[in-house]
């Protein structure tokens, strides 16, 4: 039986690197994921208080797949470039379940 497997990440956004950050998040981020078989399932912008600007969540239908994509040059040539536009990045692993998840 496989289990949908979430990978969730935060960022704050670099200072003058909105503009780019946003495009780069709403156009190729969620089509590249897409594309690797992940879909998009969160995206939060904290307007206030001590929390990641940005959280972003894809799911995947197995842990095979989303750790067979983390493993790939594609992925690491995208999260690079997300790491121009970012500080605080994190990200993790977990078993999707339904709702808001941290």
């Amino acid at each position: 039986m496989t289990v949908p497997i979430k990978l969730l990440m935060t960022w704050d956004i670099s200072p003058g690197r909105e503009e780019a950050c946003l495009a780069f998040v709403t156009q190729e981020l969620p089509t590249r994921m897409r594309d690797a078989g992940l879909e998009l399932t969160d995206a939060w912008f904290t307007a206030h208080g001590d929390w990641p600007q940005v959280r972003v969540g894809f799911m995947g239908p197995s842990l095979e797949t989303v750790q067979s994509y983390l493993a790939s040059d594609d992925w690491v040539k995208l999260k690079q470039r997300l790491l121009t536009y970012t500080l605080n990045y994190r990200e993790k692993v977990i078993v999707a379940r339904g709702g808001f998840q941290l």
